[in-house]
């Protein structure tokens, strides 16, 4: 990357840090994809792009403000919720920015395990649905503690998709496909192949011209690239070149025009993200994130 670019970036990050620690604190949202998890998620790997202590520092006193907003019946979903924050704390511990003593999901597993088996879902996307609980568990089954509960919650939801499937919308297939793919990656799950398979047929999602845009993602220059990130994993196909050259063509940061939320997904933190991405100081894997 040629020396300009490096500085007009870094300039871009610093007023986005800048930007984040006036407003971080203040974000009403505690989620991971528009709230205070995905602020901290961005301190942590801003901290470790600067070398500087006080950047993670923050990012623990904005977990400190999230963790004072959750109550016995704060919402369940990824988008807003509980489980986007649990799986915002498991890459924070599996990236080494916290310690397995930082485990806080412990007490959120009872009531993500009632989300499951309590409440009639009608949702199947992973934003405001079912499948967003099945993100949380998937994460869960690393943890000694709560991985019985975490298989159980998991064949439950699978179970109801197989149940449930010729009545899934266009809408919620491409969350459900993504959901059942990393599943049945996993020691244990090689069951959901079957329904998987069953899944991409009836769907017709067999290649990557298939794939339909997730909705829950919408079109701005993050979303394009964290799309572009999915396909190229569900997909294999190489997109690696698609990614690199979008992130190169991404504008300067207009604080005139700047996002108008702090999250991960189409606000301030996101773009922090992106640029981090741009100059190698992160890999892709955040944006599996979203």
């Amino acid at each position: 990357m040629q020396e300009n670019n490096f500085i007009k970036i870094k300039r871009d990050l610093q007023q986005i840090a800048d930007m984040l620690l006036l407003n971080g604190t203040l974000t009403e949202c505690p989620g991971l994809v528009h709230g205070k998890m995905g602020i901290a998620t961005f301190f942590f790997h801003y901290a470790q792009f600067t070398g500087k202590e006080l950047f993670a520092d923050y990012a623990m006193d904005v977990i400190g403000e999230m963790l004072d907003q959750i109550h016995i019946n704060s919402p369940a979903d990824y988008e807003k919720g509980i489980a986007g924050i649990g799986v915002g704390i498991d890459y924070l511990i599996r990236n080494g920015f916290l310690s397995i003593e930082d485990d806080i999901c412990e007490d959120f597993d009872q009531c993500m395990t009632r989300a499951v088996t309590c409440v009639p879902w009608l949702d199947f996307t992973q934003y405001n649905g079912l499948i967003g609980l099945g993100r949380y568990w998937i994460t869960r089954l690393h943890y000694p503690a709560p991985s019985i509960h975490a298989q159980e919650c998991l064949l439950s939801i699978t179970a109801q998709i197989d149940e449930r499937k010729p009545n899934i919308s266009t809408a919620e297939q491409t969350d459900v496909f993504c959901f059942l793919y990393d599943l049945q990656k996993i020691s244990g799950f090689e069951s959901c192949i079957g329904l998987l398979e069953q899944c991409q047929k009836k769907w017709n999602l067999q290649s990557l011209t298939d794939m339909r845009n997730s909705p829950r993602l919408g079109t701005s220059a993050i979303s394009k690239i964290v799309h572009a990130y999915h396909r190229n994993w569900y997909f294999n196909d190489s997109l690696q070149n698609e990614i690199e050259i979008a992130l190169k063509r991404m504008p300067a940061l207009d604080m005139e025009k700047a996002p108008v939320s702090t999250g991960l997904l189409n606000g301030y933190a996101g773009e922090g993200m992106l640029r981090l991405t741009l100059l190698n100081q992160t890999n892709l894997s955040w944006m599996h994130l979203l």
